[in-house]
């Protein structure tokens, strides 16, 4: 796994897999991941939107059925909380 550390961006496009990302900082980025291994000490992620594509989209589209997690490409709250409010029930 590629190890980032200490990288500062703002409006790009980041590929998320196969990587640890350490003390960095990410603003207003595509942030792209597929299902590889991926982890982040001490960075934060500002504004970015999340891509997803291959085994982590079909996952997502499985998670989403049941409101788990968001749609693909939802922009992150940008206090940088990950929790999404739970799909409404449909009657």
């Amino acid at each position: 796994m590629n190890v980032v550390e200490n990288e500062v961006v703002s409006d790009k496009t980041i590929v998320m897999d196969d990587k640890t990302f350490v003390n960095c900082h990410y603003t207003n980025c595509k942030l792209f991941y597929s299902g590889g291994d991926c982890t982040w000490v001490t960075s934060t992620f500002k504004d970015c939107q999340v891509i997803l594509s291959g085994a982590a989209q079909k996952t997502a589209n499985f998670l989403a059925g049941f409101g788990i997690v968001p749609p693909s490409g939802t922009q992150l709250p940008p206090t940088g909380n990950f929790g999404f409010p739970k799909k409404p029930d449909v009657q």
